[in-house]
C-alpha cells in the first residue's frame, strides 16, 4: 500500500496518510500514522491529545511498537523474544500513593474499548485454528534484511496480559520481577500510559499491541527491534482487517482541507508520468475542464491547481480517475492505488 506524506502549516512533524483494508472490502479505513520524536509517557500524552486538531475525524488511537517483555517467573508464565503483547490493561505503575515504604498505585488507565477487544477476539479464534491471520504477511516480511528473526525461523507467540507503562528504561531483572509479580505484568513501555490518558481526555478508544524486544534486564541491546516492531505491525494490520470501518455508509471520509489535499497531491506526485509527462494525464480531461486549470512550471504545484480546479467542477473527479486509467492502465497498482486515495480524500460538493 503506497502512503502518502502530509504535512500542515505550524507543525513540523511529518504524517502519513493511507489506506488500510477493513472488515468490508470496499470501506477501507483511512489511517494517519504519527511517530513520536521521543520516547515516554508524557510525550504520548501530548501527542495524543494534538493529533484531534490535525485530523478531527479521528476516532482511535492505536499503539504499535516494542517492549521489554518478563521471561519465567512462575510455571506457565514465559514471554520469550519476538513474541506480541496484546494490552488488555495498562498499569501506570510509577503513578503511585507511598507512606512509610509501602506504595499503591493511585489510580487506573480506562481500558482497551470492547469494540478493539471483540475484534482480538476474531483474530484469537484463528490462531487457536492454527491460521494466525497475521502469520503470511509476517514471514514474506520476516524474509528480508532489516527484519529477518535474529534467532532463526520461528513463531511468535501471543500474550493477551497487562502491560506496566512508566517513564522508565528497564534495565534491572529484579526490579522487573518485583513489579511484574505485584501488578502481573507480561511487559513494560514507556507510552501505553500516556496514550491512553490521552485518547480518554479526547473522547477517543485506544489498543495497543507490542512486540518483544528484550527482557529488560542488563542483556537488553537492539538485536530484536527491527523484528519485534514487524510483528507488531503485522498483528495490528490482522486487526484492522477485522474491524469494521469507524464510518458510516455514506458518512463523510473527508480529512481537514490542507492534509486532504496534501495526500491527493502527494499520491499524484509519486507518479512518474505526473512529475515528467504530466501533460500525457491532463490532456485525456475534456476540454472545457482543461480550460479551468491554471498552469503552473512547477508540477507541484500544477498538479495542486489541478485537483483545485477538478473539484470545483462536476464531474471532475471522475474525469481524472478515467485520464490516470487510459494513461496507467486498470491493473497499475498505482493506478488502483491512487484512485483510492483520491475517493476517500475528494472534496464533496
Amino acid at each position: 500500500m503506497k502512503v502518502a506524506l502530509a504535512r500542515f502549516p505550524g507543525d513540523d512533524r511529518p504524517y502519513r496518510v493511507g489506506l488500510v483494508p477493513s472488515s468490508e472490502q470496499s470501506r477501507p479505513h483511512v489511517v494517519a500514522v504519527a511517530q513520536q520524536t521521543s520516547d515516554g509517557t508524557r510525550n504520548a500524552a501530548w501527542l495524543c491529545g494534538h493529533l484531534p486538531h490535525i485530523f478531527p475525524n479521528l476516532r482511535a488511537i492505536l499503539m504499535c511498537g516494542i517492549a521489554a517483555g518478563v521471561p519465567s517467573i512462575e510455571p506457565g508464565w514465559d514471554i520469550a523474544l519476538g513474541d506480541i503483547v496484546v494490552a488488555t490493561e495498562v498499569i501506570d505503575y510509577r503513578h503511585e500513593h507511598r507512606v512509610d515504604g509501602h506504595g499503591s498505585i493511585r489510580g487506573t488507565v480506562r481500558p482497551p474499548a470492547a469494540q478493539w477487544m471483540n475484534v482480538d477476539h476474531l483474530v484469537a479464534a484463528q490462531e487457536m485454528d492454527g491460521r494466525p491471520p497475521w502469520l503470511p504477511t509476517l514471514e514474506a516480511a520476516a524474509a528480508e534484511e532489516p527484519f529477518r528473526r535474529p534467532d532463526g525461523p520461528g513463531v511468535p507467540r501471543v500474550h493477551r496480559a497487562r502491560v506496566g507503562s512508566a517513564d522508565l528504561l528497564l534495565r534491572d531483572a529484579v526490579l522487573r520481577d518485583g513489579l511484574a509479580r505485584e501488578h502481573r505484568l507480561a511487559a513494560f513501555e514507556m507510552e501505553g500510559a500516556g496514550v491512553a490518558i490521552g485518547a480518554h481526555l479526547g473522547d477517543r478508544s485506544w489498543y495497543m499491541v507490542r512486540g518483544v524486544a528484550d527482557h529488560g534486564d542488563d542483556s537488553k541491546n537492539d538485536d530484536w527491534h527491527p523484528y519485534a516492531s514487524l510483528v507488531a505491525a503485522c498483528y495490528l494490520q490482522a486487526v484492522l482487517a477485522r474491524c469494521p470501518p469507524f464510518i458510516p455508509p455514506g458518512g463523510s471520509r473527508e480529512l481537514p482541507g490542507a492534509d486532504r489535499l496534501a495526500v491527493m497531491t502527494d499520491a499524484l506526485v509519486a507518479l512518474r508520468v505526473m512529475r515528467n509527462d504530466r501533460y500525457t494525464v491532463l490532456e485525456q480531461l475534456p476540454g472545457w475542464m482543461r480550460e479551468q486549470i491554471r498552469e503552473n512550471s512547477l508540477p507541484r504545484l500544477h498538479v495542486v491547481e489541478t485537483i483545485t480546479a477538478l473539484e470545483r467542477l462536476p464531474g471532475g473527479l471522475d474525469a481524472l480517475v478515467a485520464a490516470l486509467l487510459r494513461t496507467l492502465g486498470g491493473s497499475s497498482p498505482d493506478f488502483v492505488e491512487v484512485e483510492q486515495i483520491l475517493r476517500a480524500n475528494w472534496k464533496q460538493q
